[in-house]
């Protein structure tokens, strides 16, 4: 049985807004994957610094006064790792919703996705530089990002 997840990090600071909310899930096949959706709420402003998390897969966090540790660089929960479907793997997306307002954008100049991948009790970390050509954007505030290039790899 294998696992994964993925984390958006910051290459360059990134202002926060209050009620700033990011949600990133898995699409396999295009179907979205239930366990994969990541939320993750901003009740304070702030700046994440580069190479911290944004957001990421698998779990839902809040960010407020009372969950920041400040004395500690602003950044979200690590994600969680899913239990990766049996299935075979044609096409594989990750669907972003990010709040437009303050978000630097274009976001795969401003951040880097991480690949977690978890077999035999083994894990992995991969950094996966985004191709400006992956990004399709939805308005107001979806992006899926094809990760397709993947295939075989996880």
């Amino acid at each position: 049985m294998s696992f994964i997840g993925f984390e958006l990090i910051a290459k360059r600071a990134w202002t926060i807004l209050p009620g700033n909310t990011f949600s990133m899930s898995i699409l396999w096949n295009k179907k979205k994957i239930p366990s994969s959706i990541g939320r993750d709420i901003y009740h304070e402003s702030g700046l994440i610094l580069p190479d911290k998390r944004i957001a990421a897969t698998g779990r839902i966090h809040y960010l407020s006064d009372h969950t920041i540790n400040h004395y500690e660089p602003l950044q979200t929960a690590p994600c969680k790792l899913i239990c990766r479907p049996d299935f075979p793997l044609d096409d594989l997306k990750i669907e972003l919703l990010a709040p437009m307002k303050g978000i630097m954008e274009p976001i795969h100049q401003t951040a880097v996705l991480f690949l977690w991948n978890e077999e035999n009790n083994l894990i992995r970390k991969t950094e996966l530089h985004l191709d400006p050509q992956s990004f399709e954007r939805i308005p107001p505030n979806q992006y899926l990002i094809n990760l397709s290039f993947l295939l075989g790899k996880i």
